[in-house]
């Protein structure tokens, strides 16, 4: 006899409650004073419309799924349905002795029984002994922002940066919290869904997160995509439109990376979240300043810090090794410090997502893509080539080869302008002084020498690093200026070339260096006695 079936239908808020929305509370520094949240008002109402009349149809469907399997000999009956916004799970518990192999090679054979496009196979439903076919329904419907903010609970309020990235395949809310992931890659064609997820990604820290605690950096070298986000006060720098500035910020990032590392390590803690707890008091006592000057360098809090790129294969085409160099690196350290990167590509090639850069990216979301291929090479499987598009997503959690199937979050253009409108009149960006002189160092030329540098010359000698955060720290400096002493000792054969993962290699030792110096000092004596008219024969060496 056949299991009873399940039905289960997304349930929506009673109409008498005011829906809340999720705003993880923080121990935001007394100093930062208050800060007013968009209103969820701002936000588009979700739609319901499933009925009795669409549960009769389910449940049809449901019979015939377990007729066409017993047209090709496989004993199978559906034990519950899971409707979502666009896809319904028929969970179906097979008899004894049917193989995997034998349903997930019947997927096209299904699809055309269902009157599907498609079907997706879930073999087996993780953490069962039931097998899942995904099926699409024939009225969708769109997963707004709004509802997501009124759902997860105290499990999202404790999330640090919590994304609201849409529901899974059973209708359930699928919300991920950034610190934990850490880091993202996006993958899909055009159309696939891909540039609404960044911008629900965007509106989710808009909505939820202060800009003086998290700052962004949005790389957009198609000029458009990201554009709607100019002047938002949680903006770093202007969105970086050109491929050789966003080269120079990723540059930055790993050098700011080490900088908060040291910071971190002379406060005596572990990451990020920590050192924001730490009173003013107990900064004192652990940086112990010798100066008013050493004590107003101490930060009160650090921000986080949230990269997103939206074309990747841009990037890679101009500088691929440094990129590669650069994603890597931070990748693999930067989630204690803060710093948190979402990577997005339509071209899911190998030469684009290279391994080194997948490997560091444990969080995917695949949209729908054009092969197999491109499905292996963001997610490790096959899956993403037969998904339906317009927001249709398989999700990859860190730590995890199980895929879910979901349905990503979908904006209207007004309520982005409406909550993007409400921070403009709230505050303006306050754009970091770094980020804003890069690329000018090189733009200047040939100038006269930072009166600095011999002294960062010394400091590089006697570490044997040329790295530009130990000469912020050990010249008190803002990193364009460190920066551009670096440079200038790169011109002048000082330390090696930029290799993207390490401190530049020195290449002089300390008494080459005092010939240098002495040569220069020569040479500037030489010129200014020529100015005063002084013949050149009294620098003939037999000269007293």
């Amino acid at each position: 006899k056949p299991p009873p079936m399940v039905v289960n239908f997304p349930t929506p808020p009673k109409p008498t409650t005011t829906p809340q929305p999720i705003v993880p509370p923080k121990p935001y520094p007394a100093q930062l004073g208050e800060w007013t949240f968009p209103p969820v008002s701002s936000l588009v109402e979700p739609e319901y419309s499933f009925t009795s009349q669409q549960e009769a149809l389910v449940r049809e469907k449901a019979q015939d799924l377990q007729k066409a399997l017993h047209d090709y000999g496989i004993e199978a009956h559906v034990v519950t349905i899971d409707t979502g916004p666009v896809i319904t799970m028929f969970e179906l518990q097979v008899a004894p002795g049917v193989k995997l192999s034998q349903i997930t090679s019947l997927a096209n054979d299904i699809a055309r029984a269902l009157y599907a496009p498609s079907v997706r196979v879930v073999a087996p439903i993780p953490g069962r002994n039931t097998i899942g076919i995904e099926v699409p329904n024939l009225n969708k419907e769109k997963v707004r922002l709004k509802e997501l903010m009124t759902m997860g609970g105290e499990g999202v309020r404790r999330m640090a940066l919590p994304l609201f990235l849409g529901k899974d395949a059973s209708g359930r809310a699928l919300i991920g919290d950034l610190t934990g992931m850490p880091h993202m890659l996006i993958a899909g064609t055009t159309g696939s869904g891909k540039s609404v997820c960044i911008n629900s990604i965007i509106m989710s820290i808009l909505m939820t997160q202060r800009p003086d605690m998290v700052k962004l950096i949005l790389v957009d070298p198609k000029m458009v995509e990201m554009s709607t986000f100019r002047d938002v006060p949680h903006l770093m720098c202007p969105i970086v439109t050109e491929i050789e500035r966003a080269e120079k910020i990723l540059s930055w990032a790993t050098e700011k990376m080490d900088e908060r590392y040291a910071l971190l390590a002379e406060a005596g803690v572990r990451n990020l979240a920590a050192y924001n707890r730490l009173s003013e008091q107990e900064k004192l006592d652990r940086f112990q300043p010798s100066t008013e000057d050493e004590k107003t360098q101490i930060p009160k809090h650090l921000p986080y810090v949230i990269i997103i790129i939206d074309e990747l294969a841009d990037m890679m085409m101009m500088s691929a090794k440094e990129v590669e160099a650069h994603l890597a690196r931070l990748a693999q350290k930067s989630r204690a410090v803060g710093i948190h990167i979402i990577v997005a590509t339509q071209r899911p090639e190998a030469k684009i997502v290279t391994g080194l850069i997948k490997s560091n990216l444990p969080c995917r979301i695949a949209f729908r893509v054009a092969s197999r291929m491109d499905s292996r090479i963001v997610l490790d499987q096959n899956g993403a080539e037969v998904l339906m598009g317009q927001g249709d997503m398989l999700y990859l959690p860190p730590g995890s080869s199980k895929l879910v199937r979901a349905q990503g979050t979908f904006l209207e253009d007004s309520e982005v302008r409406e909550v993007i409108g409400f921070l403009r009149e709230k505050s303006k960006p306050e754009f970091h002084p770094e980020l804003m002189q890069l690329g000018k160092a090189e733009a200047s030329g040939d100038g006269p020498r930072d009166e600095l540098f011999d002294q960062a010359v010394d400091i590089i000698l006697e570490t044997g690093r040329g790295s530009v955060s130990l000469l912020q720290r050990r010249l008190a400096v803002g990193y364009s200026r460190a920066s551009r002493l670096i440079e200038e000792m790169a011109g002048a054969g000082i330390v090696g070339e930029y290799t993207g993962s390490q401190a530049r290699k020195v290449l002089i030792t300390a008494e080459e260096w005092q010939v240098r110096k002495e040569q220069e000092a020569t040479r500037i004596r030489q010129t200014a006695l020529q100015d005063d008219g002084v013949p050149d024969m009294l620098f003939d060496d037999d000269i007293d």
